[in-house]
């Protein structure tokens, strides 16, 4: 059930938590905690999220290194890495450092949210049964 998965979304920038979290309502998930900042991040990984929608740019810490701290917490979980810039290094390094996926802000939907969680979703039934 989508109301029952925890997804919590990471970004400095309060104007794109709330529209992130307005799609992922949207999309039936009900169970999604903001964090303005990569350690306030990390320090949560206890309340076990399934999904990590995470900000590249941040001032405490930047994506990559919060990236890295949540994939050696929690190795199994989803996290789809957002930047407002096109950066092919940054993507292929957060390719490398475990994200599963990479969300340019400005072609962030409905649509585009949703197809990338159900790729999240496909893969996780292929690997291990569990989203």
């Amino acid at each position: 059930m989508k109301q029952e998965k925890k997804i919590f979304v990471v970004d400095d920038d309060p104007f794109w938590r709330i529209m992130l979290t307005k799609i992922l309502k949207d999309l039936g998930y009900n169970d999604i905690v903001q964090f303005e900042n990569g350690s306030n991040c990390l320090d949560s990984l206890g309340l076990n999220p399934s999904l990590v929608f995470l900000d590249y740019q941040m001032e405490d810490i930047n994506g990559l290194e919060v990236l890295q701290q949540i994939k050696k917490y929690l190795p199994g979980i989803g996290v789809v890495f957002c930047t407002a810039h096109q950066d092919l290094n940054v993507a292929v390094n957060a390719m490398k450092f475990g994200s599963f996926d990479y969300l340019l802000k400005e072609n962030a939907s409905k649509k585009e949210v949703a197809a990338i969680i159900a790729n999240i979703e496909k893969s996780r039934v292929v690997t291990d049964g569990i989203f």
